[in-house]
């Protein structure tokens, strides 16, 4: 088998996954601009902030996400319209952002159009003219409100936090491998893995192994190994064994950037509260998701090497 080409480095520190946040916040925000202006608008206009609720909606999601863009930015434009936003306003830069998206790769990691996808990164990075154009939009739609002052600042908000650069909080280092086990027959166990290897871009990778396996069996006492939760744990370059919320915001901080900024906050939330969420979860995921066929997702070649059984 030939090896997989090397994959280009990325312009910036932008993931799929953390776009896809981004995009799922402002679509959302959009979203509810159109449902707080329907309830007494005239019929026409009425109808016109449905369908953007519903456009706005799939936007956020990730579903069908070009054709989405396309139909949100002009009812974006004629709702401001008909509803008197003749003028300069905020809706046209709104607009303007529904657009921008067409210019970032299609379907990053966690887009509904990402489903079922066997590389979980999709060979997705923002390119740095998307960072740079952002710039220029933030300034115009400053610019526009400071004159016009009718809009909040979700626009100019959208395109600050666009041309931020996720890479300035880095990961979390560790002074030599460590590795993350999971239940092998867990849909849920899968997903996480799945989400990890899309957003994991350290110089050294986290690893997998499944719980039960060799590799789990070499590391672990099998006195130990039964006290052990069996759903995701994390073993550390120093030897500790983290379980449950901990070895999530671990595995989180290792991330570096939303998620790392995520780990942060949650460790202001004590400890047992994190663990009873954890837990509860943990109680129903096999009902929630579809157990795996194998205990290692399907993955591309140059992935399967961070597995060990």
């Amino acid at each position: 088998m030939n090896p997989a080409p090397p994959r280009a480095a990325p312009e910036n520190g932008w993931t799929g996954g953390q776009y896809s946040v981004l995009r799922a916040l402002f679509g959302l925000a959009v979203a509810a601009r159109f449902a707080l202006r329907a309830p007494g608008a005239e019929p026409v206009e009425a109808a016109l902030h449905l369908a953007g609720v519903a456009f706005s909606l799939a936007f956020a999601l990730g579903w069908k996400e070009r054709a989405s863009a396309f139909l949100l930015a002009p009812t974006l434009i004629a709702a401001g319209f008909i509803g008197g936003e003749r003028g300069p306003g905020q809706v046209h830069w709104l607009a303007l952002a529904v657009l921008l998206h067409l210019a970032v790769p299609p379907a990053p990691f966690l887009s509904l159009d990402a489903r079922g996808r066997v590389d979980p990164r999709g060979n997705w990075t923002l390119p740095n003219f998307v960072r740079a154009l952002a710039v220029a939009a933030c300034a115009g739609s400053l610019a526009t409100w400071w004159l016009f002052r009718s809009e909040p600042l979700l626009a100019p908000i959208f395109y600050a936090l666009l041309a931020c650069d996720p890479g300035w909080i880095p990961g979390l280092r560790a002074h030599g491998p460590e590795r993350v086990f999971y239940d092998g027959s867990c849909g849920l166990c899968h997903r996480s893995v799945r989400f990890v290897l899309s957003e994991d871009r350290s110089p050294e990778p986290l690893t997998f192994a499944p719980i039960g396996g060799a590799c789990f069996a070499r590391e672990f006492a099998s006195a130990t190994a039964r006290e052990l939760p069996d759903s995701v744990l994390v073993r550390t370059a120093d030897g500790r064994t983290l379980v449950r919320s901990r070895a999530a915001r671990h595995i989180a901080a290792r991330l570096g950037g939303l998620w790392r900024l995520l780990a942060t906050l949650g460790a202001l939330v004590p400890a047992p509260l994190l663990d009873l969420g954890y837990s509860g979860v943990a109680r129903v995921r096999r009902r929630l998701f579809a157990p795996p066929t194998e205990a290692c997702p399907l993955l591309p070649p140059d992935l399967r090497g961070r597995f060990e059984h």
